[in-house]
């Protein structure tokens, strides 16, 4: 047998022995210093408005309304105690100003369109037209609406902040023009955003010019 193939049956086997042998263990990878990320979810705070009512001289009125800002419009919910049953109109005035005894201070309904007055599901309609609170034998009432013609944001033009909502003695007939013949104010409130005793900007957002018609401020 010649030296040359004994040299490769030699080697051959080697060469096997080193692939198959165990392989070195890698690295472990280095810890990281920085923190794991976490999800959170963050969730806008909606805008909320509120009047209080204030009751006229020898009454015993007493509510609030509520204006919360959603993605289809303002929930407007209004909740009255000390009010005569039946039915009573309810409007949003276009000026925050409850100093006058008979409330005529707050001007007409808030109607920035300048539209004929209706009722809240009219698509024609003045924006602060709420239309009708039912009063129990009890004398409370709760009324809720959706609307799209009012917003909280305070800076928009449409905004129900620095205005005042204002409760009648009577029903809004929905179609008299231009206040629905609901008769004198009983009550009237400001509304402010919730948690706040003053009104950002009112001097801006009030109305200065008075009605044309006198009969608009009722």
């Amino acid at each position: 047998m010649s030296k040359l193939p004994l040299f490769l049956l030699v080697l051959v086997p080697l060469v096997s022995a080193t692939a198959c042998g165990p392989k070195a263990d890698s690295p472990a990878p280095e810890a990281s210093s920085e923190p794991a990320a976490q999800v959170v979810e963050v969730v806008e705070e909606a805008l909320v408005a509120v009047a209080v009512l204030t009751p006229r001289a020898g009454t015993e009125v007493a509510g609030t309304v509520t204006f919360t800002q959603t993605g289809e419009g303002v929930v407007v919910a209004a909740h009255v105690s000390g009010v005569a049953p039946g039915l009573h109109g309810i409007h949003l005035h276009e000026k925050g100003d409850c100093s006058a005894e008979d409330f005529t201070s707050t001007g007409g309904h808030f109607n920035p369109t300048e539209d004929p007055h209706g009722g809240p599901n009219d698509s024609i309609r003045h924006a602060g037209d709420f239309g009708n609170i039912e009063v129990g034998a009890d004398g409370s009432g709760h009324l809720e609406l959706l609307t799209d013609m009012l917003t909280v944001e305070p800076t928009t033009e449409t905004t129900v902040i620095g205005r005042a909502v204002i409760l009648h003695e009577g029903e809004d007939d929905l179609e008299t023009q231009p206040t629905g013949a609901a008769g004198a104010r009983l009550a009237c409130g400001t509304v402010v955003m919730e948690g706040l005793e003053e009104v950002p900007g009112m001097e801006e957002i009030e109305v200065e010019e008075e009605s044309p018609n006198p009969e608009a401020v009722y």
